[in-house]
């Protein structure tokens, strides 16, 4: 029976609370020394908005552990890659993760910087090779551990984003829009993908503050004090679903990649550890995920025939990628989510505790 270790914590005791929960979930037994591990990172917005990319103080937890357990810093690289609407230089110090790479003297790998190469899988995939014309991943990644750093948020496409949504930048460049209408099945694609390509995969999940509402970065921030952990990102991601209090039937991926023999999304076959006793005991935050108007937008005209190839494999491109910009940097963080970010960074202890990384 797959384990999914889930701890309360608090900003006061979080790096401590990042070692129990990775040791309930055992994580030495799938995180080998012997081999690299490539942490990667999950950047939502160039900009910092609460609960919406990794935050500095889970990353440096999780560093902080394995460094004390003997991994060599050498031997550990952070990556993540950027979209047509998010810059990943822009996006390390906006939230903060400079500081922590610095401190502990590991890699940092641009994905825009990898080398791509092609993936032969054991089996078809249901939506990649169609809506890509290819497989590919990162050479750079090959026979790694694979820890992945999410948040716990809502997403407009998706309904939430963890674990398995964390790999969209992994294994995706910019064209990663094109997935949009066939998410899900994208998504247990490139799981596949992963367990083919790496030595272990692993995910610590950060429920400190969540993201409700129209996510992934439109939301409203609530304080969690939670974190997860552990080797089975289909189950990672049924749990945090759970936690969230969202319809599990609506997250289609977790029944297809169960289907698919990929992981583990029925909560019966899953053995809660740490500071909860079962499933049943698990908080629920009541979250309902919503759309902003820029996903709306995306998925009503993709409906459309030959949208898809007008929009997005086109010289036109940029208008849908500027319009995206102007919301969200232009018009929804200035008059509605700098207030949540005000909030976040002197009302709450959490944000005290992000601060400091800031003076690093």
């Amino acid at each position: 029976m797959v384990k999914v270790a889930v701890v309360k914590t608090s900003p006061k005791t979080v790096y401590e609370d990042i070692a129990r929960v990775l040791d309930a979930a055992e994580y030495q037994k799938f995180v080998s020394k012997d081999v690299a591990t490539t942490i990667k990172l999950n950047l939502s917005w160039s900009k910092f908005y609460p609960a919406c990319s990794t935050n500095p103080y889970v990353f440096d937890g999780l560093l902080r552990k394995m460094i004390a357990d003997g991994f060599s810093n050498r031997r550990i690289q952070a990556v993540e890659n950027e979209t047509v609407v998010t810059n990943i230089f822009a996006g390390t110090h906006g939230n903060n993760w400079y500081p922590v790479i610095k401190k502990h003297k590991i890699k940092f790998l641009p994905l825009i910087h990898a080398n791509y190469v092609d993936v032969k899988l054991p089996r078809e995939t249901l939506v990649l090779e169609d809506t890509f014309g290819e497989v590919i991943a990162p050479k750079e990644i090959f026979g790694t551990n694979i820890i992945h750093l999410p948040t716990f948020k809502t997403h407009g496409h998706t309904q939430m984003t963890g674990a398995l949504k964390d790999s969209f930048g992994l294994y995706l460049t910019k064209n990663r829009h094109l997935a949009h209408l066939k998410i899900h099945e994208v998504l247990v694609d490139l799981l596949l993908l992963q367990q083919t390509i790496s030595h272990s995969e692993f995910v610590l999940t950060d429920g400190t503050v969540m993201g409700d509402g129209a996510g992934p970065r439109t939301m409203i921030p609530k304080i969690g004090n939670l974190l997860l952990a552990t080797n089975d990102m289909v189950a990672a991601d049924t749990v945090q679903t759970k936690i969230m209090g969202l319809d599990q039937k609506k997250v289609h991926k977790l029944q297809i990649a169960k289907e698919l023999g990929l992981g583990e999304s029925n909560l019966d076959n899953i053995e809660i550890v740490g500071d909860f006793e079962s499933a049943e005991d698990l908080p629920n935050f009541h979250m309902s995920p919503g759309k902003s108007p820029v996903i709306a937008w995306n998925r009503g005209f993709l409906k459309f025939p030959g949208m898809e190839t007008l929009l997005f494999r086109s010289p036109l491109m940029w208008l849908p990628t500027q319009l995206s910009g102007l919301y969200h940097d232009g018009f929804w963080l200035p008059l509605k989510g700098k207030k949540w970010v005000k909030w976040f960074l002197e009302e709450t202890e959490w944000g005290e505790l992000w601060k400091t990384y800031s003076k690093n």
